[in-house]
């Protein structure tokens, strides 16, 4: 928008002294045209808004080329605005002046300005499209108060969706229910202003941003706290999430969820007595509900009152049987070297009471990668007398970095005593071996 503001009505403009030559009019000549509003409106135009204008003025003339040609408006009406259309957007040169009754002119003021472009052509070069959560959004720019019908259009699981909309009411569409942020979609988007003679279509491929949901369930995971199983995730995205699970154990199902968290790292706590069992857990967003993610629950047997006793034991080297339970990976059990006793070596672990056994774990030595054993047989016995094996030529990897815990599942038995024959070393020259920790689960 430009104003031109300039001098009173009383301020008029004369002819220029030239030597001294006068020249001599009868008629006196009208002000220059001053104080008018231009607007460079859309759709290619150009608004002249006048001023109060004094009596004098009958007409005014209007010059300025386009297409080619020399366009000269006459208005004699000044109550509304000049609504120029034009045929480019470019600057354009305006040339305006006034005239009275008997046909005198003002000077010409001369005015440089660039129209819009038409409306609908300028919300559709300038929408912006981008990812949200399960979706995609278009942001058109608001010109007017005026709708202006347009579809959005795109095929989804085979089948043609379209998004109905006016544009100006309605600045951003939303396209939701998009769940598969490796997919680009091809989307079609229209604007018909039947007022100008627009119909436009643009084509866009785009894919809709990733469910938040999505991020948090891979970070999903549990750990026991006494008698108590926690639920325990991840949510870097600052983005509200539910989080439900259900745990089914011997005690019967139970429920625990949390609406709405926005914390970094979360939790869920449920008292299930200590037991394992089957736990199934949800993550709702902004854009929908994850699949149940189930976790296959194995409790801890507590190592209060837990005993051991090995084939052989090196002397004043890692901390004998006990290493194996104290919870520090620093110290170790180590079979006899001095002098050498050659393979098979074992190692039992007596619980103090039965349990219903369902997974061991153990982790190497933390600071030698060398020397452990490679494969070994997992046997029990309920009062240290008769043994069964459950499991038998499994892989222990003792030279795994960093060191880490590797668990062993199978059907749950009861058991008060667990054996571990290792019966092969990691490398070929070892006879000797040694281990860090040795844990238990129940079901």
């Amino acid at each position: 928008m430009l104003a031109i503001h300039g001098c009173k009505e009383e301020e008029l403009v004369f002819p220029k002294n030239a030597n001294t030559e006068i020249e001599v009019s009868e008629n006196r000549p009208t002000a220059r045209p001053t104080n008018l509003t231009y607007v460079s409106a859309f759709n290619q135009t150009i608004e002249i808004h006048w001023p109060e204008l004094s009596d004098r003025v009958v007409k005014a003339q209007i010059k300025y080329t386009d297409d080619g040609a020399e366009k000269v408006l006459d208005i004699t009406k000044f109550d509304d605005p000049v609504i120029i259309n034009l045929k480019e957007v470019k600057n354009y040169e305006f040339a305006l002046q006034y005239f009275t009754a008997d046909g005198t002119p003002s000077k010409v003021t001369k005015t440089e300005l660039s129209p819009r472009p038409f409306e609908a052509d300028y919300k559709m070069n300038s929408v912006l499209i981008n990812p949200i959560p399960g979706g995609v959004s278009f942001i058109f720019p608001k010109t007017s108060d005026r709708a202006i019908p347009g579809t959005i259009s795109y095929m989804l699981n085979g089948k043609q969706v379209q998004q109905v909309f006016n544009a100006n009411t309605m600045d951003t569409v939303l396209v939701e229910n998009l769940v598969d942020e490796t997919k680009i979609i091809d989307f079609s988007v229209n604007l018909k202003d039947e007022l100008w003679g627009r119909n436009l279509t643009t084509q866009h491929q785009i894919a809709p941003g990733m469910l938040v949901y999505k991020l948090i369930v891979p970070t999903l995971n549990y750990s026991y706290d006494g008698n108590n199983v926690v639920l325990n995730w991840v949510n870097n995205t600052g983005d509200p999430i539910d989080v439900t699970y259900t745990f089914e154990g011997a005690g019967g199902p139970k429920t625990a969820s949390v609406v709405g968290s926005t914390s970094a790292t979360g939790s869920l706590k449920l008292d299930v007595a200590g037991r394992g069992g089957l736990m199934k857990a949800t993550v709702a967003s902004e854009g929908g509900i994850s699949p149940e993610k189930t976790f296959d629950l194995y409790a801890p047997i507590a190592k209060t009152g837990w005993q051991a006793t090995a084939s052989s034991t090196q002397s004043g080297d890692g901390g004998g049987t006990p290493a194996l339970f104290d919870g520090n990976i620093e110290t170790f059990w180590h079979s006899q070297y001095s002098p050498s006793v050659p393979y098979p070596h074992s190692f039992t672990i007596n619980f103090s009471k039965v349990e219903v056994l369902s997974k061991i774990g153990m982790i190497r030595r933390h600071n030698n990668a060398t020397g452990g054993f490679k494969t070994f047989n997992i046997e029990v016995s309920v009062n240290g007398q008769n043994w069964t094996t459950v499991n038998q030529n499994l892989t222990f990897n003792s030279a795994d970095s960093p060191a880490a815990w590797q668990d062993y599942a199978f059907t749950p038995v009861n058991a008060q005593y667990v054996r571990i024959t290792m019966t092969a070393p990691y490398t070929s020259t070892a006879t000797s071996t040694h281990l860090a920790e040795f844990r238990a689960y129940r079901k």
